[in-house]
Order: C-alpha cells, then structure tokens, then sequence
C-alpha cells in the first residue's frame, strides 16, 4: 500500500497538474468564441439521431457524475480542506477547454473500430503505441474510478444508514450493473437516459434544503473555502504554502475525478452519437461539466460545511451532514439516490472499458470484460476506502498522461472541424464490423 501511495503522489506531482490546467486553459481561450457559440446551438439542426446523441449524453454525465459528486467532495473536504473545493472549479473551467477539444477530435478521427482518444491517437496522431498504453489505462481505469469506488461509496452508505452488511451489497450491485451492461450500449443508454435526469433533480433538491437550512453559514463557508485556497491562517493571517499545495493537488485531482476532463473517456461515450457536428459534440461535454462540478459538487460542498459536519470520511460524512439538517430522511433520500449515482457510473464507465478493450483486441473477450468487471464491484464493496481511491488515481493519472499529448499535437486540427464543412460531412455515426452497441 505504502508503494502504491507514493506511485499516486508521484505520477500527480505537480507536473500533470499544472499540464492539465496550462492546456485546458489554452484550449478555452484560444477557441472560446466557437465553444460557446457551440454551447448555444445545442438543439439546432437536430436530426433523426437526437435521441441517441441524448443518450450518448446522459450516459457520459452518468459517467462523470457518479459518487464524486459525492463521496469524491467528502474526501476532498478531509484530505485538501476547503480550499481544495476553489481548484475544483478552477479545474472544471479549465477542463472545459479539454473536454470541448477531445470530444472535437474523438467524433472527427472516429473509426469502425475505434472512437474517442484511442481514435485521435491512432489515426491522428500516428501513435498506435499511445493509443494502446491510452486503452490499457483506460481498462485499468474503469475498474477503479469507474468500478470499485462506485461500488465502495454505495455499500458505506447503506451500511451507515441501514446496516447492510457490505458483501450484500456488493452482490446486489454486481447483479444489477449485469443486468444492464450485458444488454450493450443501447440498452446501457436507455438506462441512463431514464436515471440521471430524476436521480439529479432528486439530489439536488435534497442537498438545497440542507443548505437552506444552514444558510446562515454561507458565507462563512465561501471565506473558508477562499482563505483554505490560497493557505490563508484565519488565526495568523500568515500563508501556508504546504496547506496550498495540498489544496490545489487534491481539488484537481478530485475535480478530475468528478468531471473526467483531460481523461479521454469522454470522447468515448459521445463517439457513438448520431451526429455530424463534431462541435456540437464538444458543447454536450461542456455542459456535463457544467451540471457535474458547478452544480452537484459546489452543492454537495457547501452542505458539509454549512452543516460542520465531522467524525466519518467519504458518503458516510455526506449522510451525517444531510442527518443534522433534514433528520432521519437522510437515511431514506441518500443512500438510493447514492446506489443510482453508483450504477450509473457503473454501467457508463463500463462501456468506456469495453471500448478500449474492443480497440485493442478488435472486439474479442468483451462479453468476459463484463463478467470480471461485475466481480470487481462485488470487491470493491469490501476493500478499504484509502486502496480504491488510491488505485483510481493512479489509473486516472495514466489515461491522462496518454490522452493529454494528443490534444496538444493535433489541438489545431480540431479547430478546423468548425469551419470547414466539408469535414463535417465526411464525419458520420459509426458503422462498424463489431460494435459495443450489439
């Protein structure tokens, strides 16, 4: 374990953080004006595949959304302090301009066989060795972000709130994330489609009342949050750079956690749309990290620190801040509300595995890649909360650090897709020998 935590501290050192916010940062300013007049024509020139480009959608935002919004803030909050909510959003304004650009690339360089940034990196790029250490962490990743932490944060809840012992848990998950993926990609976007508008709407104004009733807190919790960013000592007035430094390393590292910006799975979901706009594909991403960070996670901060709550880590904190301000129907609000967050991510993400996977072995073994990834849910259920998120970083940290070249190199090609409309045409809803989709 000692190995694997200096692995994470090593790989989200601070030269992937300041990569990962220096280019995101470059990508929105350099293309802002398309990006958001992309953003406000979604809708515009809809055709016959609007429902599939709204699955496509939900499905990705079910991905990012997840139990980050959630238990990801709890840990957060313990690890960084306030302060590490500020690079939260400084990750999500900055991982707007990468989402916006891997999806661009990802629906552009789309393939029979390929989509999203195992796309771009093979045909873009030239690399079909980047493109398949991309696929490899990609699988890695989906049974750690995607999987084990899902699954973890579904049975803290439940146990805390109801008893129910983790192994049940885990089970009844991994028979319900079965029942849906082994159905494919239509049957994963149908689900989410259905799920993660009410499991949101449910959520949000879950956590509105909790902050409603400690709204004298609010600004209170807005200073921490500031002083907490930049190592501010209420008591001292001095500044930490120790404190800052673990504020920022944290807030980017759970903000990519929560919103997946920079990781490439993004590109992944949407690549099967039914669109020929690669920039409308680009808004879609951009308005998912809009609903994922902006929204759910600056809600779900704000309740733990209006409400003070202390004495647990991860969902279990988030269930003892909603119990202090609601009462008992916390128990009967959050722990469902949890377990769909949960399976949504679930089936999302194991739709981007079985993507990768299909990249590298041209569609064999996928039908067993869903089989293990349903154990490792029942698994994940039970290990210790410290190894799973350790484990998710360090898959993160690798599909970024595959992904992130790619966006940088071909970054002026994506800027081509929206005015050259030739290339829009030439781009159409993929049609492959094998697909996820059967």
């Amino acid at each position: 374990m000692h190995f694997l935590d200096l692995l994470s501290r090593m790989l989200w050192g601070s030269g992937l953080v300041g990569l990962l916010l220096g280019l995101g940062g470059y990508c929105l300013l350099k293309n802002r004006c398309e990006a958001l007049r992309s953003l406000f024509s979604i809708g515009k020139n809809a055709s016959a595949g609007r429902r599939s480009r709204f699955q496509a959608c939900m499905t990705s935002l079910g991905a990012a959304m997840g139990t980050g919004n959630i238990a990801g803030v709890a840990t957060a909050l313990t690890l960084g302090g306030a302060g590490a909510v500020f690079w939260m959003w400084v990750a999500a304004v900055l991982g707007m301009g990468l989402i916006y650009a891997e999806n661009v690339l990802g629906c552009r360089y789309r393939r029979e066989s390929r989509t999203g940034a195992a796309a771009y990196l093979r045909y873009g790029l030239g690399s079909p060795l980047l493109a398949g250490c991309f696929a490899v962490c990609c699988v890695a990743a989906s049974f750690g972000m995607g999987n084990m932490t899902q699954s973890h944060a579904m049975a803290q809840t439940l146990q805390a709130a109801g008893g129910v012992p983790l192994p049940v848990t885990g089970m009844a998950a991994a028979v319900l994330t079965g029942a849906v993926i082994l159905g494919g990609a239509k049957r994963i976007g149908r689900f989410a489609a259905m799920a993660v508008p009410a499991v949101t709407v449910v959520y949000l104004l879950t956590a509105g009342a909790v902050i409603f009733r400690c709204r004298a807190q609010l600004p209170g919790a807005f200073a921490e949050i500031l002083r907490g960013a930049f190592g501010l000592n209420a008591v001292t007035g001095g500044i930490s750079g120790a404190a800052m430094r673990q504020a920022v390393t944290v807030g980017v590292r759970r903000g990519v956690f929560s919103n997946e910006a920079g990781l490439g799975s993004s590109g992944l979901l949407h690549g099967e749309a039914d669109s020929e706009d690669p920039s409308q594909m680009g808004a879609l991403g951009m308005l998912e990290v809009i609903a994922d960070t902006f929204v759910c996670c600056t809600a779900t901060a704000l309740a733990l620190l209006c409400s003070k709550a202390e004495g647990a880590d991860g969902a279990e904190l988030v269930l003892c801040a909603f119990r202090q301000s609601i009462g008992r129907a916390a128990d009967w609000i959050l722990p469902p509300v949890i377990a769909v967050f949960a399976l949504c991510t679930l089936v999302g993400w194991s739709y981007c595995g079985s993507s990768a996977l299909q990249s590298l072995t041209g569609g064999r073994f996928v039908t067993g890649y869903r089989l293990v990834f349903c154990i490792a849910v029942m698994v994940g259920a039970m290990l210790r909360l410290e190894a799973v998120w350790t484990i998710a970083d360090i898959a993160n940290a690798g599909m970024a650090y595959c992904n992130l070249p790619g966006i940088l190199l071909l970054y002026n090609t994506q800027q081509t897709a929206h005015t050259d409309r030739k290339a829009r045409k030439a781009v159409s809803p993929c049609k492959r020998s094998y697909s996820v989709t059967k």
